[in-house]
């Protein structure tokens, strides 16, 4: 069945594709086999992503397209990344360990190769997009620690390559790895310098990105409703490009509406969200989160919308939730989400201590392996050199002996010789 629709989708696309420039630029038969393996990404029963995968690569190589052969290692590191998150998942409801050092070389290994060919075919956006898919990748699998070293690592090659584009998108995966552990400060320290690049840059390729989630992020690093908050909420309406833009404008713009006490824009930018189909995709639990807000300007009692409280899911949910009750006398309600923020926190810093515990023991691991790889190594060094030692000993012993040997015969044939002249001058003389 899922092949039959891959067919239709492909002859479908490939009525709209053919004679048409597409947005990617794309030769158009790639173009098709491209969206075929985006539809397929996370298909992992059947085999329609290796077959579009394969049909993107051939023909990329028949056009010479140096964009669709990148593009083909981007989906191979985006179906892994996907594919190993979705076995972590089932091994966690099986109660089954993942074996993350697996799939992490798996992963670090597709991200080097696509690094590898996006620096030979010019495409860098897609170089750095490798570490966004790697740092998505290690985020959702837990392992924090190493996202960060990994983009630490990337912003240092950043600076010594002077690529402003590079730094760029270092300091915004940075600041999203901080936004995820709530870690405030850092938030907006890698933010505002990454906010400083744009407004600055004459870099055409950091002008064409929209800036609207780097701004609305950074407007939530501010007290809910203080001026540097608008401030950066009316820079992301500004700088919005695409629809999925406007829904996150609109997202904050309800809340600024319901921190005013405005109920009327409240209402509208909230229906304006829940008109997207996807709204709740786009942003995690925002539905619930919209009727905490509706309980709260209602005066609700807690108890009636404490399961929205313990579904929010975003840091800023349960901050600005808090503070909305604080502000409109709702103390009971503002305790409760506190309360539920602390056990998020909580649960977030025990997640952190484990994983740096974890990535220390694995480095121990790693250091003791070495260490007793390295004192094996003295040893057989050693060993070798005692062989080399006896070996060289037995060599002059023998050699002594030869030339013993040697002198000993030579005594012997010099005797033998002043014997065998003796005899000879006796034969003479008898003759005589």
């Amino acid at each position: 069945m899922k092949k039959i629709v891959l067919i239709l989708s492909l002859l479908t696309t490939a009525f709209f594709a053919s004679g048409q420039n597409n947005p990617y630029e794309l030769d158009d038969e790639c173009y098709v086999w491209y969206l075929a393996s985006v539809e397929a990404t996370d298909d992992f029963e059947s085999d329609a992503f290796e077959t579009a995968q394969q049909n993107l690569l051939e023909l990329a190589l028949r056009h010479k397209d140096t964009k669709a052969q990148t593009i083909y290692y981007v989906q191979e590191l985006k179906h892994t990344s996907h594919l190993a998150q979705s076995i972590r998942k089932q091994n966690i409801r099986d109660k089954v360990e993942w074996d993350a050092q697996h799939w992490n070389a798996i992963v670090d290994e597709q991200r080097e190769t696509l690094q590898g060919v996006a620096k030979a075919t010019g495409y860098m956006q897609y170089y750095y997009y490798a570490s966004d898919l790697c740092q998505t990748y290690y985020f959702n699998t837990a392992q924090d620690v190493v996202a960060g070293e990994m983009l630490m690592s990337m912003m240092q090659e950043a600076r010594l390559s002077g690529d402003e584009y590079a730094m760029w998108k270092s300091l915004i995966y940075l600041s999203l790895l901080y936004k995820r552990i709530n870690d405030q400060q850092n938030t907006q320290m890698y933010l505002i310098e990454a906010v400083r690049i744009y407004e600055n840059t004459d870099d055409e390729t950091i002008l064409r990105q929209s800036m609207t989630n780097q701004y609305c992020d950074l407007a939530c690093t501010y007290p809910v409703g203080s001026d540097s908050a608008r401030l950066f909420y009316n820079k992301a309406e500004e700088s919005s490009v695409t629809r999925q833009d406007s829904l996150k404008v609109a997202y904050y713009k309800a809340q600024i509406a319901a921190w005013d006490g405005d109920a009327a824009e409240y209402r509208r930018n909230r229906d304006y969200c829940y008109s997207f189909d996807t709204f709740t995709n786009l942003i995690s639990a925002g539905d619930h989160f919209f009727d905490c807000i509706d309980n709260i300007l209602k005066g609700s009692r807690t108890s009636a919308f404490r399961n929205d409280i313990d579904s929010l899911y975003f840091h800023q949910q349960f901050y600005f939730a808090a503070h909305l009750a604080d502000k409109n006398g709702q103390w009971e309600t503002a305790s409760t989400i506190l309360f539920a923020y602390a056990r998020r926190l909580n649960a977030d810093i025990s997640s952190i201590n484990r994983q740096s515990l974890g990535q220390m023991s694995a480095e121990y691991e790693n250091n003791h392996l070495l260490a007793e790889l390295a004192a094996a190594s003295q040893k057989a060094k050693r060993t070798a050199i005692l062989i080399a030692v006896l070996i060289s000993l037995l060599l002059l012993s023998a050699l002594t002996f030869a030339l013993l040997h040697v002198k000993t015969l030579r005594k012997a044939y010099e005797k033998d010789e002043a014997r065998l002249a003796e005899l000879q001058h006796e034969n003479e003389l008898l003759k005589e």
